[in-house]
């Protein structure tokens, strides 16, 4: 095999090992990110439930006498736990449009580029094997 032809199944290898097994494990990684942010999702449908019955046990608990503190804390919880629901939402939008959707987005193009440039390449080393052939 001439060195040439070595160099030539190098190149191709990177490229194929780029579109094989590299591509294929960051969009897995998207995928993952995906079924991340969904969960996030479900985790933030369940605490508005929870905040929502803080607040309902804050109510009961301000209307006794007896319980006014306890009241009084239940609301300063809701209130905690409510800021905290608005920055987890913040970082989970943060995280799709960011994250996941640009390297999505630069995934395709990536996949896209490298199919068209490996193409090229093949075309072209074929054209110049053909014309060496009818030099000879």
């Amino acid at each position: 095999m001439s060195r040439s032809d070595e160099v030539n199944k190098m190149t191709e290898n990177v490229y194929k090992g780029i579109l094989d097994q590299f591509n294929p494990s960051l969009k897995n990684f998207v995928t993952m990110g995906k079924h991340y942010e969904k969960a996030l999702t479900g985790v933030t449908v369940a605490a508005k439930g929870y905040f929502d019955g803080l607040v309902k046990l804050g109510e009961l608990a301000s209307d006794s006498q007896g319980s006014k503190e306890l009241g009084d804390t239940l609301f300063q919880m809701a209130e905690v736990h409510r800021q905290i629901q608005v920055q987890l939402e913040d970082v989970l939008k943060l995280f799709h449009s960011e994250l996941l959707s640009q390297l999505e987005q630069k995934l395709e193009l990536d996949i896209k580029y490298l199919t068209a440039t490996l193409k090229k390449y093949q075309s072209e080393r074929k054209s110049k094997s053909e014309s060496i052939v009818l030099v000879c």
